[in-house]
């Protein structure tokens, strides 16, 4: 199962921004299916590459790959190109909140997490416990079916400069390793460390205030 899914997967060709923003248009505007269904086909390595990162046997890669694959078409339907968020940024919430509370609920506490699906359940995490104070367990999945929340959290990183944009998105949804993205944007692994908290300390203000105004 695994192999043929690969051997689709591999048939994949990554969309043109511009094909891709009428793949949108078409879809949002004239409610085109062929055009929804070329977007899902077109992001299912994103699916995949999150779903890699997780330690798990061949049976339980399936079922999170089909739980990341529902996220995905979630995140289609619901995402809004005219909102200035990339896709991209977007997307990775809707699937790791769906993959997250499948093992949540299937107890697969014996699986670990990789590294970045870790990082984005603490950045989430933040949210939710503004949202609610009481609320101990950082729960991802929560966030990625709150619109609102999820709103929250991508109104905030908009509102960081591009540099620390760059590196909180990078490594906490992309998935890029630290030293691969200061190489990107030619910057010291010690600078971009700097950036990373920093970001991430700024965020955590912008989310307190912007929960503290929502109440």
């Amino acid at each position: 199962m695994i192999e043929a899914y690969m051997n689709e997967l591999s048939k994949v060709r990554c969309l043109e921004a511009r094909q891709e923003q009428e793949l949108w248009r078409r879809f949002k505007d004239d409610g085109d299916v062929e055009a929804r269904a070329k977007i899902i086909e077109s992001y299912q390595p994103l699916v995949y590459k999150i779903v890699s990162g997780i330690k798990a046997g061949p049976e339980v890669m399936l079922d999170l790959l089909q739980e990341g694959i529902v996220g995905l078409i979630e995140a289609t339907e619901r995402f809004d190109p005219s909102k200035g968020i990339k896709f991209t940024t977007f997307a990775p919430f809707r699937i790791r909140g769906r993959i997250i509370n499948y093992l949540e609920r299937n107890n697969n506490k014996d699986i670990n997490l990789d590294d970045n699906t870790q990082a984005m359940q603490e950045l989430l995490g933040m949210a939710t416990n503004f949202a609610d104070p009481t609320n101990t367990k950082k729960n991802v999945e929560r966030i990625a079916e709150d619109d609102m929340l999820l709103g929250v959290v991508l109104q905030s990183l908009n509102r960081l400069s591009e540099k620390e944009r760059l590196v909180v998105t990078g490594i906490y949804i992309h998935d890029k390793k630290a030293t691969d993205l200061a190489r990107e944007m030619g910057i010291s692994n010690s600078y971009l460390s700097r950036l990373q908290k920093k970001g991430i300390r700024r965020l955590r203000g912008m989310l307190s205030r912007m929960m503290k105004d929502m109440k």
